[in-house]
């Protein structure tokens, strides 16, 4: 059997020349794309790559961002961004920017990051460990003394 076509490699245009809901698709995914970089180049630095466009049409831009905080500054700058923007011959009658909150699905897993103990405070914890009565105290006390970088000795 013959896997010569299904080997070959075809650009995208090629790919997407019969079906033309796709290409439509592919070409708005790629104006959109261009629109990003276009924003990315507009806005202040203190908000380059926050933003994300979500959409173009009739006039409104409109922008997905997962801060509050990144909106208001985003609100106070809208003016000075919108007249950057209508340089560009695609956003030549934007008339005004739609801002949405969407904050983002998944909390970023926090790392707890072990501090060591200096050797001095581990030998202060170890000698109260010793003179402390009280067992799961004493057992509390020497685990942490053990969280030093020292060698035992």
């Amino acid at each position: 059997m013959n896997n010569d076509k299904l080997t070959e490699k075809r650009s995208l245009a090629q790919i997407t020349s019969k079906t033309h809901d796709l290409n439509r698709l592919f070409r708005k995914a790629d104006a959109i794309s261009k629109l990003d970089k276009e924003l990315d180049i507009a806005l202040p630095d203190s908000l380059k790559g926050k933003f994300k466009i979500a959409g173009y049409k009739d006039g409104v831009l409109k922008l997905v961002v997962h801060s509050a905080t990144s909106a208001t500054r985003l609100k106070f700058a809208q003016s000075e961004l919108m007249s950057k923007l209508r340089l560009n011959p695609i956003l030549k009658d934007l008339q005004s920017i739609s801002i949405k909150i969407r904050p983002a699905r998944y909390k970023k897993k926090l790392i707890r990051k072990l501090q060591l103990l200096s050797n001095e405070n581990a030998q202060l914890l170890t000698e109260e460990a010793g003179q402390t009565k009280d067992k799961d105290l004493r057992d509390v006390l020497l685990r942490l003394a053990a969280h030093t970088n020292r060698t035992p000795e």
